[in-house]
């Protein structure tokens, strides 16, 4: 209904009323005449299936063209009108009620419709045109809060002149269209319903709303640890939410200890809600205080405060109250998978919380640097708290990273790997169906190029749990590993529809996994939808080859620069190996393409350019290898410290300064004008080969000075002639 909360406060019996009149005389005899379905009234709206689009649209001119003849007679400030969107598409079922991606585009389209109008998806217009005697304009892609990607959407030409009339060019209209200040009518068509639970709502409110988090206060120093509990548990569920923005955890640390008034939120803050309180311990029990208000409303704002207390060791059960009694003050709807993240007592232990919320987000931060600073934190939540599960799989993904990623770096990979596997392996001896062990367990299957079995343990995985988010992503990966390009786009759309809202990082790595299948404009729009501030390095990768692929090549070359700001050693060959999961060979080629067009040098600082006349063929390889020679080194890559043995039996161990003395084995070969290897602890054994190029003005015949052009940097020796006899 169009202005729903003026019409209220104007007359709110009289409102109610006419508006029973309307249900009863206009919309629901005709939602029978179309065999609707009327599924849910919202107070100023209602949502309506409908069997056919043709159905559907029918429904909706009858109900616009009688509530002219019916309002008419009112005076023009007293008018009930409505906005009517329609959208044809897939939806989440839970007992008679629909939820999902098709009824949040629907809603979308209902705010973009003007008074008495309707707005149309374009697949609802593709499945109308030519059938009905109605008109329609093209209204262009809209961006719209909420949907990583624009709208394509038509206006319904309700004119008896303009039928069959298609009118192209109108353009965007989302600019032009008012906000609307409480949620209006959604009318949703829906076509097959391909899940079996509810997992998303609708928004509520104005798209613009959003809620700050303040860290709460500690009344005393002794209380600290149970405010930043608080803190953190309101911080880790209101950031999930879809329906509703929050401010990142950045943004809220940067308010600690400070008193945020509502002109702080309208001057200095892009969000309509704040949420504060303080906490106090006294003689084992605790008090919990937490107020939340509007910047909207007038006064302090406060639309709800409560006072919680009870014993210190219930202090997770307390703030798991208090989120949801703030939700249902939000007039928040929680699907069932936002409802489990608020409930979620992870451990009950304070400390331990707060190690292991610390390494949550440095894990995911996708700066990799970040893992090496997580892995101390799950370590020590274990320490607190060895029944702590998520900790545990936390540590084990932490550790997958630098296994899949070759972070030798970080920590030596294949003791990184060995902890995994092992996590992993208890936690599903104990559960079998815990979800995210069993994602890992794909995972390192296909890394270990066992695509059947990851495929098969990923369908299993998915029959068996078919609303857990985490496992369609990982059927996805699966799918694309085995070049079923259709159902893995399906899978990870499926992904998006189940999960809570995602994270930067996860966006970034949904993105990824969007490009391997060949859905290029998917992966920029979700790119895209990543604030500037939370973009990290790795997004500026994916950045480059989705703005190539989707014909920008000056964007591309831009964000590989950016990338190869702090990376500038990185590759091309360095990322070469990731590819082998993939049966088709031609995803490693799209993405080499990509990649060279925008700028990431083949080789590391592009030292093959201009070189290839000082590359060493086949026959000198054999002579400096031979033991007519004996190659000595300096320093390896990045100035480090450098030795190697590699001897005449295929083995070679490489000793790097920054491996605290764990050398780097594998085997070795010459072959054809490269040399090749493999070496367990970096890219899963993988063969990697590289060249060595001669330094011409240092080399003699008894001295040649040689770079060995590795995928990860340039090792640079001296092979000198022996002595015969030596």
């Amino acid at each position: 209904m169009v202005g729903y909360s003026r019409l209220m406060e104007l007359d709110e019996t009289g409102t109610l009323a006419r508006q029973k009149e309307v249900l009863d005389q206009v919309i629901n005899p005709s939602v029978a005449k179309f065999d609707g379905r009327i599924v849910k009234t919202t107070g100023d709206g209602v949502l309506i299936e409908f069997a056919s689009a043709v159905n559907a649209v029918s429904w909706a001119a009858s109900v616009q063209r009688a509530m002219i003849v019916h309002e008419r007679d009112q005076d023009i400030g007293k008018r009930i009108s409505y906005r009517i969107g329609i959208n044809l598409g897939d939806v989440l079922v839970e007992e008679d009620d629909i939820f999902g991606e098709g009824v949040n585009v629907a809603s979308r389209l209902e705010g973009l419709a003007e008074p008495n109008g309707i707005m149309i998806s374009d697949t609802v217009f593709k499945s109308v045109k030519g059938k009905l005697d109605l008109g329609f304009a093209d209204a262009g892609l809209n961006k719209v809060k909420n949907l990583s990607e624009p709208i394509q959407a038509f206006k319904v030409l309700l004119d008896p002149a303009d039928a069959g009339k298609i009118i192209t060019g109108t353009g965007p209209i989302s600019s032009r269209v008012r906000k609307p200040l409480v949620a209006a009518a959604a009318v949703l068509l829906v076509g097959l319903c391909a899940l079996f639970v509810s997992i998303w709502t609708p928004s509520f409110g104005d798209p613009d709303d959003g809620i700050l988090i303040v860290p709460f206060t500690a009344e005393t120093s002794s209380d600290r640890i149970a405010a930043d509990v608080v803190t953190e548990l309101f911080l880790r569920s209101y950031s999930r939410l879809r329906q509703l923005p929050s401010a990142p955890h950045s943004t809220s640390m940067e308010h600690k200890g400070i008193a945020v008034t509502l002109e702080d939120l309208k001057r200095d803050i892009d969000v309509r809600y704040v949420l504060d309180g303080s906490v106090r311990t006294h003689e084992g029990a605790i008090e919990i205080r937490v107020r939340l208000r509007d910047a909207a409303k007038s006064g302090d704002g406060v639309i709800w405060q409560q006072i919680a207390v009870g014993a210190e060791d219930q202090l997770f059960d307390l703030v798991g109250e208090l989120k949801l009694k703030a939700a249902g003050a939000l007039k928040l709807k929680l699907n069932p998978v936002e409802r489990r993240i608020f409930e979620e007592t992870p451990t009950n232990d304070a400390n331990a919380f707060l190690a292991f919320a610390s390494a949550e987000r440095l894990l995911h931060s996708k700066d990799f640097t970040d893992i090496g600073k997580a892995l101390p934190l799950y370590e020590e939540a274990i320490a607190l708290d060895p029944s702590f599960i998520e900790a545990k799989l936390g540590y084990a993904q932490a550790n997958f990273e630098i296994w899949q990623g070759s972070f030798n770096t970080i920590r030596f990979t294949l003791d990184a790997l060995n902890d995994a596997k092992t996590i992993v392996r208890d936690v599903l001896s104990a559960d079998p169906s815990n979800s995210v062990a069993l994602g890992l367990q794909v995972r390192l299957l296909l890394q270990q190029l066992q695509r059947g079995r990851a495929l098969s343990m990923a369908r299993a995985a998915v029959f068996n749990n078919p609303t857990e988010p985490g496992l369609r992503l990982v059927h996805g990966l699966t799918l694309n590993a085995v070049g079923d390009y259709e159902q893995a786009i399906e899978a990870f759309k499926q992904y998006e529809a189940l999960s809570a809202r995602l994270s930067s990082g996860e966006k970034g790595d949904l993105a990824w996994n969007y490009l391997r299948a060949g859905s290029s404009e998917k992966a920029l729009s979700l790119l895209l939808s990543i604030p500037e501030d939370e973009l990290r390095e790795q997004h500026f990768r994916i950045l480059a080859e989705a703005y190539y692929r989707e014909g920008d090549g000056e964007k591309a070359r831009e964000f590989i620069q950016r990338f190869l700001a702090n990376n500038v050693w990185l590759n091309l060959m360095w990322m070469k190996p990731w590819f082998e999961i993939y049966e088709d060979p031609k995803v490693f080629s799209i993405f080499s393409d990509a990649m060279l067009a925008s700028g990431l040098p083949e080789w590391p600082y592009n030292f093959d350019k201009g070189r290839e006349g000082d590359r060493i063929a086949h026959d000198e390889l054999l002579m400096l290898y031979s033991n007519q020679f004996e190659e000595r080194f300096t320093t390896g890559p990045f100035g480090a410290p450098y030795s190697e043995d590699r001897e005449t039996d295929g083995t070679v161990a490489m000793h790097f300064g920054w491996m605290n003395g764990i050398p780097l084995t594998g085997t070795w070969s010459i072959n054809g004008n490269s040399i090749c290897q493999r070496l367990p602890a970096v890219h899963q054994g993988r063969e990697q080969c590289h060249f060595l190029y001669r330094d011409a003005d240092k080399s003699t015949e008894i001295n040649r000075h040689v770079s060995a052009v590795l995928s990860f940097g340039v090792i640079e020796s001296e092979f000198t002639r022996l002595e015969e006899g030596n």
